[in-house]
């Protein structure tokens, strides 16, 4: 079956607003966890407690995509293993994730939603003409 252009376009829309909202979500937080990885001032206990909560959300985010869940913990059990790791310099982080919560809340994901929508009656359109073009 082909994709008329207008389908395609909403495909590259939906998919470059669903990535744009998982990074304004996950960036802030995967960059914390590399700083406190590779911070000479964290000192060793606090790097394994990042990497032991950064495994259990990796575990939950295997988890979230084999069944199509959509659990929103996991930023917060990696922001357990940060806070231990230095609690002094994570109020950034906090008000970063608040203002990216508040983006993906009011603007990101209801974009992702109605792109999602408009595609999926989009394809559905493509399959009507092409089975018109059939019969």
């Amino acid at each position: 079956m082909a994709k008329s252009e207008y389908t395609k376009t909403l495909q590259r829309q939906f998919w470059l607003f669903r990535i744009l909202d998982w990074i304004c979500l996950f960036l802030p937080t995967i960059i914390y966890v590399f700083i406190a990885w590779f911070d000479t001032g964290v000192l060793v206990y606090g790097k394994v407690a990042v990497t032991g909560t950064v495994l259990i959300a990796a575990i939950l985010t295997a988890f979230n995509i084999l069944m199509k869940k959509r659990l929103t913990c996991i930023i917060w059990i990696a922001l357990i293993g940060l806070a231990v790791a230095f609690k002094e310099f994570l109020f950034p982080l906090i008000v970063i994730m608040a203002v990216t919560s508040c983006i993906h809340d009011f603007l990101l994901a209801p974009l992702v939603d109605t792109f999602k929508v408009k595609l999926i009656s989009s394809k559905t359109d493509d399959d009507k003409k092409a089975f018109e073009a059939k019969n």
